[in-house]
């Protein structure tokens, strides 16, 4: 009983303490939440010092601190790092004495100047533009680097991968610096050679030229190609996968492409691994409707595509034009032609089964154009053969889309569409930018036709932004001297109708003619399409020509100087066009067609029809490499006898191989003659062109190629054959 009795005493007395001592803890707690002053005491006062530029008062500010106010510790943090954050300051340190708080700083300095050194490649109007860091900003190490790395970038883009740029500062009074970009250009990584593995069917001087990067060759100093640009590999390789599909390689693919340095780690070794798969023909082409209004005998015949033939998806991309062209010539607006490829693998053909499918009727809303600060909307809309509330096809959107481009007026041209406020409707906008359409051209040379040559030419393309031309042309050399004005409107009467005028002065005294001749004439002309492929120009041509011996002493044919005397002229000139090359600057293939008859003696002294017909075409034989085109021209004058200057005559350009006037009947029985006789032309003339271009061993990025041409022509028929007592054969 008695230890029993102890230990009840022994837990009465620890149940006290407890109590006790919960009493105690509460009462502590209770004089903290009621008197909280003791425990952080009041701010009288915030010092800041190592503040030399930035005021006290916005030091203050920008931390969040106040006088009289408690500050806890997440308050003293939030200040520290707010201003941290400021990047006005190297380092900040907050302390708190005597319900003091100091707030001490070190101020990042201020950049008093930006230069650059070691730079000859790029200029330093050019690097400023690349930097984000500038005078009288606050100066940052992480800025500055950031910068460097983008003035390294800017190196390796242009061939010196081992450029390396330094940041460097001066420290400088009152807390400034001045920023230097120490700049090692490094030397030009140039692709010393290109190499190709997986390439069976082309070799890899034809694959060479068909990739944008080219090895160094003995023009590496004039050629910018042949230096490696690594966001340039990609682009050859799109380059490669649309060369071998377009000769029919499906399955062609890349597989990689890899580089190393030279053994002296002065240029790059580039090759691409590649598999070129099987080469496949077109097989049968098919056209399928639901629609029975729609006459699928009559679009098959439009299938210009020869069977077994390569296959092709550009001879495709043109088929199914020339469908979407003729359901709409034909009221079928909205059919969508959707082309099926069926492969056969084991006769290595494919197979297109072309769909006529029934699409959602949308129309346009409106064409909204931006970007255009000089040319006015009208210009851009009129290439667009559609307005607004008519149906929409994207397809002319296309084409209107590579008109605007061919005007030459922008730098890039941009043409999206987006919901209307239907969903039968659609709006089409169009985003350009402009760039500069005025030119000024000096010049100066010697050829042999003509001898020294000058030319001084103005233009401008856009001339108030209405899309019309102004061109003042001076020329002047040995034989010809000429100062005109020309004014064209490709839209005039804001319709498709090309309306221009020329006018001016010419003075030609050619070389193996004792004549001089002063012509003053105007001339205008109008042109507009008749199809996709054809034109037909409609021009008027008034002359007033002073003919005259180039020496009054001059003893000369009298079939030449017959001439002699003032002349007026006035006729009128049909052109017709038939373009069918696929390409304006360097045909490969197709031909063009030219028919102009001029008409003479609307008025005037000279009364005549002259005739001249023209034909070129194009073909690649071979890899595509040997260029085959040929020419054939000629003429017939009708009429009275023409004029010397109106007659034909071959050489120089016409005929390569031989002088001016250099073919057709000639004049030689008097002594005043040249060594040659007077040449007199003749009323007709035919003239054949053949000629082959193929390459010559070097690289084809440098544009040098071989040549071999056979030129034949003609030129008689005179209706005065006497000089004198003698007859002109």
């Amino acid at each position: 009983m008695t230890m029993i009795a102890e230990l009840i005493e022994i837990n009465n007395t620890l149940e006290k303490k407890v109590k006790n001592t919960k009493f105690f803890l509460l009462l502590i707690l209770s004089f903290i939440l009621f008197f909280p002053s003791l425990g952080n005491a009041n701010t009288t006062s915030i010092i800041v010092e190592g503040n030399q530029r930035i005021e006290t008062q916005t030091i203050v500010a920008i931390s969040g601190l106040s006088t009289g106010v408690t500050h806890s510790d997440n308050d003293i943090n939030k200040a520290l790092l707010l201003l941290n954050k400021t990047k006005y300051f190297q380092s900040v340190n907050l302390s708190y004495e005597n319900n003091k708080i100091i707030i001490s700083v070190i101020e990042n300095p201020t950049i008093n100047s930006v230069s650059f050194e070691g730079n000859k490649i790029l200029q330093d109007e050019n690097l400023l533009k690349l930097i984000s860091t500038n005078e009288r900003q606050t100066y940052s190490a992480v800025k500055a680097e950031g910068d460097a790395e983008k003035i390294a970038k800017a190196y390796i883009a242009i061939g010196r991968l081992g450029a390396q740029i330094a940041p460097k500062i001066i420290n400088q009074s009152n807390n400034r610096v001045d920023l230097i970009f120490e700049i090692n250009e490094g030397d030009i990584i140039e692709i010393e050679k290109i190499t190709f593995i997986g390439n069976r069917f082309f070799s890899e001087k034809r694959l060479r030229g068909i990739i944008a990067t080219k090895q160094a060759g003995i023009f590496r100093r004039l050629m910018k190609s042949d230096t490696f640009i690594d966001e340039r590999i990609n682009y050859d390789m799109q380059l490669l996968r649309d060369f071998y599909i377009n000769k029919g390689f499906i399955d062609f693919n890349v597989i990689s492409s890899s580089t190393a340095m030279t053994r002296e780690k002065d240029a790059i070794l580039l090759n691409f691994t590649i598999e070129e798969g099987q080469q496949y023909s077109y097989g049968k082409i098919s056209i399928n409707s639901e629609d029975k209004k729609i006459d699928t005998q009559k679009l098959i015949k439009l299938n210009k595509i020869k069977n077994n033939s390569n296959y092709d998806p550009r001879k495709l991309k043109k088929l199914i034009e020339d469908i979407e062209i003729r359901l709409s010539k034909n009221g079928n607006t909205f059919i969508k032609v959707s082309p099926r490829l069926r492969i056969d693998t084991e006769n290595l053909t494919v197979n297109i089964e072309i769909d006529l499918l029934e699409s959602q009727k949308i129309f346009v809303e409106r064409i909204e154009v931006e970007g255009n600060s000089t040319t006015l909307d009208e210009v851009i809309r009129f290439k667009f053969d559609f307005v607004e509330g008519d149906p929409f096809d994207i397809r002319k959107v296309q084409e209107a889309t590579d008109r605007i481009r061919g005007l030459g007026f922008f730098s890039d041209v941009s043409v999206t569409t987006r919901s209307g406020s239907t969903d039968e409707k659609i709006i089409i906008n169009v985003k350009v930018n402009e760039k500069a359409t005025g030119s000024l051209g000096i010049g100066a040379g010697y050829n042999s036709s003509d001898g020294s040559v000058f030319t001084f030419n103005i233009n401008e393309r856009n001339f108030l932004g209405k899309g019309q031309t102004v061109d003042f042309d001076l020329s002047s050399s040995s034989s010809e001297k000429q100062i005109s004005l020309g004014l064209e409107d490709p839209t005039f009467l804001d319709r498709n109708l090309h309306a221009g005028i020329s006018f001016g002065t010419k003075t030609s005294t050619p070389y193996s003619v004792p004549l001089k001749t002063e012509s003053r004439f105007f001339s205008p002309m109008m042109k507009f399409p008749l199809s996709n492929y054809t034109t037909l120009s409609v021009i008027y041509r008034y002359d007033n020509d002073q003919i005259k011996l180039s020496s009054a002493s001059t003893v000369t044919s009298p079939l030449i100087s017959a001439d002699v005397g003032d002349k007026l002229k006035s006729g009128i000139i049909l052109s017709y066009n038939l373009d069918k090359a696929n390409s304006v600057v360097r045909p490969t293939s197709g031909y063009k067609f030219e028919a102009k008859q001029e008409i003479n003696g609307l008025g005037g002294d000279v009364k005549h029809l002259k005739t001249a017909l023209e034909l070129n075409t194009y073909k690649t034989i071979f890899t595509d490499n040997i260029i085959l085109t040929s020419n054939i021209s000629t003429g017939l004058i009708s009429g009275d006898d023409a004029n010397f200057s109106d007659r034909f005559s071959l050489g120089g350009d016409e005929l390569p191989g031989f002088r001016n006037f250099g073919i057709g009947p000639i004049d030689n029985t008097y002594s005043g003659s040249t060594a040659n006789g007077d040449p007199l032309g003749g009323k007709m003339f035919s003239v054949v062109n053949l000629e082959t271009s193929f390459p010559i061993g070097i690289p084809e990025e440098y544009g040098v190629f071989g040549g071999i041409f056979l030129s034949a022509g003609s030129v008689w028929g005179l209706d005065n054959i006497t000089s004198g007592s003698n007859t002109i054969d």
